[in-house]
């Protein structure tokens, strides 16, 4: 029994070694990309390879073509479906506004699994102009921002986040209507 501690301090030891750089990488995330909130929509610099926008400016770099800014849900019901998939993905709020009715604002930080590199995520969600906040089916407009925080190119990851949200938010109708 006497000779087990060395062993057991031994792979601690060893464990602890080989968890080191994923700490450190920790410690530099921590330190290059801190937590700053965003009160307006962002958008993507021109030549951005880490960030996608749909919605507003039609300029935006990266937007995907193949997504509409218009969903049929009323701008309470989407705002609704998405604090529901912020609360399921554990997705950090780092700033919420909202007029009560037809104006939602919402600035989230989603961390990559095992690295934990922060993205940012940005949502508007106005009623359509052509819509009464109180019709269910009146219509909204969405605008979404998605960017990496550090490095320069992201492999599709906010293309692949906006393509999520874009998704669930379009089906929030069938959720909450």
């Amino acid at each position: 029994m006497v000779r087990s501690l060395p062993k057991v301090k031994r792979n601690l030891l060893i464990v602890l070694l080989l968890c080191s750089p994923w700490f450190a990488c920790q410690v530099w995330i921590q330190v290059s990309a801190p937590n700053e909130v965003w009160t307006s929509m962002p958008t993507c610099p021109t030549d951005s390879q880490n960030c996608v926008h749909l919605g507003g400016d039609t300029s935006q770099y990266r937007s995907p073509i193949n997504m509409s800014s218009e969903l049929q849900s009323n701008a309470t019901t989407v705002w609704l479906s998405l604090l529901e998939w912020v609360d399921s993905n554990d997705i950090e709020t780092l700033h919420k506004e909202t007029n009560g009715t037809s104006d939602y604002y919402i600035h989230l930080v989603q961390r990559t699994t095992f690295f934990r590199f922060p993205d940012d995520l940005v949502v508007r969600i106005t009623q359509n102009e052509n819509g009464d906040a109180s019709q269910a089916l009146s219509g909204s407009v969405i605008e979404i921002h998605s960017q990496s925080r550090l490095g320069t190119y992201d492999s599709g990851e906010n293309t692949r986040r906006l393509d999520v949200l874009h998704s669930h938010l379009s089906d929030a109708e069938s959720i909450w209507d």
